[in-house]
């Protein structure tokens, strides 16, 4: 039981909002006039059973005692939890992951500081001078300069430490954020950067999270970043794409650089859909962030064969985090007998560019613009630039040459989306290795079978453990189905789920996994699908405008943390930035962190099911969420408007009676959405009086 449920379970609703206002009784319920803005007639109903509230009337809100609470006393949900864990004497956690928040914030607040400091020393220092130089130099004019808040490191060994614990941070802060190196003999700091151009590192949100630093000389290294810090993970970083994702998704395009000055002068000259993955392989995180704005991919490389084998062998194992889209294909199984299936295939255009032996992108977009977009525009499809890979890396004269050159090709042909197109590099890579164009055809069709199965994220996947301390744990951390050991209630419902009795006996019949649900853990249960599933929340979006009824919203969701956590989640969906549960965590105010857990700690009792079916068990978990507010509801009004018939007020009556009406007419919507949709297994159930939910 979470301390929320204990704090609602010693509280009784109707005494608590008696405090503020006078309730009377009406059926099972009790109603008075809203508290929360003027009216004449009653429409405010609170529900005992439920322990909620509601307003019919102008405000059209409700919730429970905590939101009740937040709204009369203009509290947030924390202080709205301290008072009632006060009041009845619950124990609250600490609060969990509060520690790291805080850490994360240290780090962010040491990192702005820091980059001013730099910037200080470039325009105001006379040693920064070297600096300004060297930009002149490289055609990096101020206003870009600005922008991209370059700075300068003096050459020194403290200055940067000295104004930072003179500022009143520790040194072991400033050594946590690689501000300052630690030399363990001398047991002494020193600036991690000195005598250096310095560039900014941001997030996705703008936030500094690291440094890259560049010579002003012939020193090595040329290029020195940041250290892994809690908030600077290098294979994550997509350099620029802070300034650049709004010009992604207006150019339908992303070129992908090796450095942060190529991105810097890509912008200044007006490309602004140039981003760099700072020198290392193109990450599988990275593509990740940037498919977010873009279908299509172009990489710049330089002309160095090793450097981009290197590159594409990344790459390959990079493109396993691109999205797949499904296409239905006709295979002919037998006489007259013909079988649809679904093959995924890879929804991205990849595309490289091979630069001029000597030269990097800054130079050519600083010597010509027209030559980098001409150089750009010209990028070779990826199964063309692997051709011409193989047929430099491999001896095709030899039998395991051949073979290596079919394996490598092969699965890039079968994720090609065009018949044609794929046609033309089965004959293209038959006459290159001399081999039959029916036994490479072959090969491409077993690559394309293998593709017929969702990709990873396809089939529902454990991404969570059971919380520690509050916080969501890595997929990698999760544990074994032996180590899990869920409450008595999750278990019959796993049970239920794969298809066993109470003994153990299988069952012929996998039951709904939303059926498995009961009416008092709607919201939950959905809530924790959308935060295992954040792609559920577009496609339920989509869902609702196609069955015609309101898309979800806080308002679906009558506990007052379920509906802020519903908030926050779908800002941060909104937002454009990579899902990432601990990131989302630190979005949330530290009073919902033991609800988020609670959430993910769900998450461990659903029972694996693919992806069609998970997505059917939300949009029924919506559909019986509403189903059942309505029910409440209508209850609430029959009352209520026989108390108007009682004292023969006519404009209540009126106002009561079109409420009905309008609760009627969603009702029979429901029914006829949950019609047309019968042959997924909706829970309905033929009644007396007409079709309700199981």
């Amino acid at each position: 039981m979470s301390v929320t449920d204990e704090i609602k379970g010693r509280i009784d609703v109707v005494d608590f909002i008696s405090r503020y206002v006078p309730l009377q009784r009406a059926g099972r319920s009790y109603k008075a006039c809203c508290p929360f803005h003027q009216e004449r007639t009653p429409s405010f109903v609170v529900f005992p059973e439920t322990g909620t509230w509601r307003c019919f009337g102008a405000c059209s809100t409700g919730g429970d005692i905590f939101s009740f609470l937040m709204q009369k006393e203009n509290m947030d949900f924390r202080e709205a939890l301290q008072a009632l864990a006060q009041e009845t004497g619950v124990q609250l956690p600490e609060e969990t992951g509060k520690g790291e928040s805080r850490e994360r914030d240290l780090l962010y607040e040491l990192n702005e500081k820091a980059a001013l400091f730099f910037r200080n020393q470039l325009h105001r220092s006379q040693e920064g001078q070297l600096a300004r130089d060297y930009l002149q130099r490289r055609g990096i004019n101020a206003q870009i300069a600005g922008q991209f808040l370059l700075g300068f490191a003096p050459d020194s060994w403290d200055t940067l430490r000295d104004h930072l614990t003179e500022a009143g941070y520790s040194l072991d802060a400033l050594h946590r954020a690689d501000l300052v190196k630690h030399n363990a003999e001398r047991d002494s700091y020193y600036d991690s950067f000195r005598n250096r151009l310095i560039v900014p590192i941001h997030d996705r949100q703008g936030r500094a999270i690291g440094f890259g630093g560049r010579v002003l000389d012939d020193s090595l290294p040329k290029y020195l970043n940041t250290a892994e810090t809690p908030l600077f993970h290098k294979s994550s970083v997509v350099y620029g794409l802070d300034r650049g994702y709004r010009a992604i998704r207006q150019a339908e395009s992303v070129v992908i650089v090796e450095g942060y000055m190529d991105v810097i002068a890509a912008h200044q000259f007006g490309f602004e859909n140039v981003v760099a993955c700072l020198g290392t392989a193109l990450t599988e995180e990275q593509l990740r962030q940037l498919h977010r704005y873009t279908d299509n991919f172009i990489l710049a490389l330089d002309a160095d064969t090793a450097g981009q084998q290197a590159t594409l062998r990344g790459l390959n194992q990079a493109r396993q985090a691109l999205k797949r889209k499904a296409k239905p294909v006709l295979t002919v199984t037998g006489r007259r007998q013909v079988e649809q299936h679904l093959e995924h295939r890879l929804s991205a255009d990849l595309r490289i560019t091979t630069l001029p032996e000597g030269r990097d992108p800054d130079d050519i977009i600083r010597q010509s613009p027209d030559a980098w977009q001409e150089l750009i525009g010209a990028a070779t499809p990826l199964v063309d630039y692997y051709f011409g890979i193989v047929a430099k890396q491999y001896d095709l004269n030899s039998a395991r040459g051949k073979g290596e050159a079919v394996a490598e090709l092969t699965p890039l042909i079968a994720e090609l989306g065009d018949e044609e197109e794929q046609q033309h590099y089965i004959q293209r890579l038959s006459r290159l290795v001399r081999i039959d164009e029916r036994t490479i055809e072959q090969r491409v069709k077993a690559s394309a079978r293998e593709l017929r199965q969702p990709p990873p994220e396809g089939r529902h996947r454990r991404r969570f453990t059971r919380p520690q301390n509050g916080q969501p744990a890595s997929e990698a951390e999760a544990p074994t189905p032996s180590e899990r050991v869920p409450s008595e209630e999750a278990a019959g419902a796993m049970a239920a789920a794969s298809g066993q009795n109470s003994r153990g006996a299988t069952s012929s019949a996998t039951p709904d996994l939303a059926a498995l649900v009961p009416e008092t853990k709607l919201e939950v249960f959905l809530l924790a699908l959308l935060i295992d599933e954040p792609d559920l929340l577009i496609w339920l979006s989509d869902m609702a405008q196609e069955l015609e009824i309101a898309p979800l919203s806080g308002r679906d969701f009558q506990q007052v943390e379920y509906r802020e956590i519903f908030g926050a989640f779908r800002r941060f969906i909104a937002s454009d930035e990579v899902w990432d549960l601990r990131a989302f965590q630190e979005t949330l105010n530290a009073g919902y962190h033991e609800v988020l857990s609670l959430l993910t700690d769900q998450i461990l009792t659903m029972p694996e099911r693919e992806q069609a079916e998970i997505q059917n068990a939300a949009l029924k978990l919506l559909i019986r969420l509403r189903y059942a507010r309505l029910r409440e509801n209508l209850s609430a009004m029959q009352f209520l408007l026989h108390d108007a018939q009682e004292d023969e007020n006519r404009d209540a009556i009126l106002e009561f009676s079109a409420i009905i009406n309008a609760n009627r007419r969603d009702r029979h919507h429901l029914e006829r959405v949950m019609a047309r949709r019968s042959q997924v297994s909706y829970g309905i159930k033929q009644t007396e009086s007409g079709m309700a939910i199981a």
